[in-house]
């Protein structure tokens, strides 16, 4: 259960990935990137919906837990900050990651791929990602 409990660490990190991907692309080569709305939507689609799966999977191991992240990640060996999973924050998560899905896939059949396409999805995946680290370190219990 131990190994499980470690993957709840890549819940935020499959957006946050890609987000910082896309924008460093974007910011880097604007015109190429603004012109690839479809493959950068079905990127941010993609990010998300690993994330929900990943949750999705915990939910159904009934993985609940505490991990502190000193022991994941060396960077936060002075601070003590964990991350709380529990039946509750992975359905929040599947939930919260259906939504973002939706929205992404909404917003590539219906809005005009103008420029700000991109920085719209990349916001999109920034705001998911922040939206699970703020639950993931929460932790809302019943």
């Amino acid at each position: 259960m131990e190994d499980y409990l470690k993957l709840s660490i890549l819940l935020p990190i499959f957006p946050l990935g890609m987000t910082v991907l896309i924008f460093i692309l974007l910011r880097s080569f604007t015109r190429t990137i603004n012109r690839l709305t479809k493959p950068v939507s079905i990127l941010f689609l993609i990010s998300t919906l690993m994330t929900t799966l990943s949750s999705l999977y915990l939910f159904l191991n009934h993985v609940e837990g505490d991990i502190p992240l000193s022991k994941i990640l060396s960077i936060f060996k002075t601070v003590n900050i964990e991350i709380h999973l529990n039946e509750l924050t992975e359905k929040i998560i599947i939930y919260l990651g259906l939504i973002s899905s939706s929205i992404i896939l909404y917003s590539v059949a219906k809005l005009p791929r103008q420029s700000g396409y991109v920085l719209y999805m990349v916001s999109i995946g920034f705001i998911t990602s922040l939206l699970i680290s703020g639950i993931l370190l929460l932790g809302v219990n019943l």
